[in-house]
């Protein structure tokens, strides 16, 4: 499965690179808005096929970021599912660390893998986003070099989701590099924005004490598709997401009531913890 830093995460979160304007003026929108935090969701299957062959799914994700608009944001994400089939249970652990430059032009990461406790991949490298195109460079699993179209990482996506919502656009396309899978291709993303909610104090299934902390925040839900830039459905000739994931997001960037849909199941996410860190405060001249 890819990164869902989407999600938070936002997860998860990018304007196409068709739009030069919009990249050129991607590094600093709604980014100021972000509040350093920890959170915690504790993950249940919402749905599966038949064919999936799952009979049951649970797990947890911890996201935590680190830093400031001027200093970069540092992420660690850990996605940890429990998997159970007519014939087996095994446990997928997927974790990242990564850094984004504040001016949102460099990225640097790690990513691991491990299968029921067993490091089954790490992909190592950075990137760098110019005006036209998104240069690659992979420590693991192998050297390489790789010159991708024009696109924004993750934090500065975030961030431009923010500001369009408050603008009020209810669609947003973007080409995003997330350094998931092999880390050498980019994902196309829709988002869809709802209206805004001054206030969304309850949600069926979070604890007391995270709820009243957004009491006085303002939210939108948010439904983004992701693409393969590289795949389409075989004999439709156009392309179908990978997944979907919505939750509802918040100007902090905190994200809550998170479900991950992709082919065959779906997952639901409650947010169990929160907890907001001291921001790294930028230095003046």
């Amino acid at each position: 499965m890819r990164q869902v830093s989407v999600i938070l995460i936002a997860l998860v979160l990018q304007f196409s690179a068709a739009a030069g304007a919009s990249l050129a003026l991607a590094a600093g929108v709604g980014v100021d808005a972000l509040r350093p935090h920890r959170a915690v969701y504790d993950l249940a299957l919402d749905k599966a096929s038949e064919r999936s062959g799952i009979t049951g799914m649970d797990g947890r994700i911890v996201y935590e970021m680190t830093g400031s608009s001027c200093e970069g944001y540092s992420v660690r994400f850990r996605f940890l599912t429990n998997v159970q089939t007519p014939r087996k249970s095994f446990t997928n652990d997927q974790r990242t660390t990564s850094f984004e430059s504040g001016d949102g032009k460099n990225f640097q990461f790690v990513s691991q893998s491990y299968l029921n406790g067993q490091l089954e991949q790490e992909v190592r490298g950075n990137a760098n986003r110019a005006a036209d195109k998104t240069k690659v460079t992979l420590k693991m699993p192998e050297e390489l070099e790789v010159d991708l179209a024009p696109s924004v990482f993750m934090t500065q996506h975030i961030g431009m989701l923010i500001d369009a919502a408050r603008k009020q656009q209810t669609i947003v396309t973007a080409t995003v590099y997330d350094a998931s899978d092999m880390g050498d291709e980019l994902v196309e993303t829709t988002a869809i924005i709802g209206k805004r909610k001054d206030s969304v104090a309850d949600i069926e299934g979070e604890p007391e004490s995270v709820s009243k902390k957004f009491g006085d925040q303002a939210g939108w839900k948010v439904s983004v598709s992701y693409f393969s830039t590289s795949k389409i459905t075989e004999g439709e000739g156009e392309k179908t997401p990978i997944y979907q994931v919505s939750f509802l997001m918040h100007e902090s960037g905190v994200s809550r009531d998170l479900k991950m849909q992709y082919a065959d199941y779906s997952l639901r996410g409650g947010l169990k913890e929160i907890e907001y860190l001291k921001a790294t405060p930028c230095k003046s001249d």
